[in-house]
């Protein structure tokens, strides 16, 4: 099995890269490091998802018709990784996001 990025693949990381590099700086300097699990942290935590549905890159899978990103899977693990290696992955909104909505929206009509 091949890891390595497509071309495409590739193009979609760096720009992932080039956005938190902007965005994390702006981020930190306004919620600094907090402790996990405060109340702080839950405020820092929904304004990064705030930041991040802005640029598209909240629900990345979730079609844009719905306020997701109209991406691929492999899109969202891109993002999820450098994420987590800008030291911004939050993990209050996995499940609701990454597992009950998307089954609501596969099984519902409306």
């Amino acid at each position: 099995m091949d890891f390595n990025d497509s071309l495409e693949e590739a193009a979609y990381r760096e720009k992932a890269r080039a956005w938190l590099a902007q965005n994390a700086a702006e981020h930190r300097a306004q919620f600094g490091e907090l402790k996990p699990n405060t109340d702080q942290h839950m405020v820092a935590a929904k304004a990064w998802q705030a930041r991040k549905a802005s640029a598209g890159y909240a629900c990345i899978t979730w079609p844009a018709a719905i306020g997701g990103g109209g991406g691929t899977p492999i899109q969202s693990v891109i993002f999820g990784q450098e994420e987590t290696k800008a030291g911004l992955s939050y993990g209050y909104f996995t499940i609701g996001l990454g597992m009950c909505v998307p089954t609501v929206m596969a099984f519902s009509n409306t």
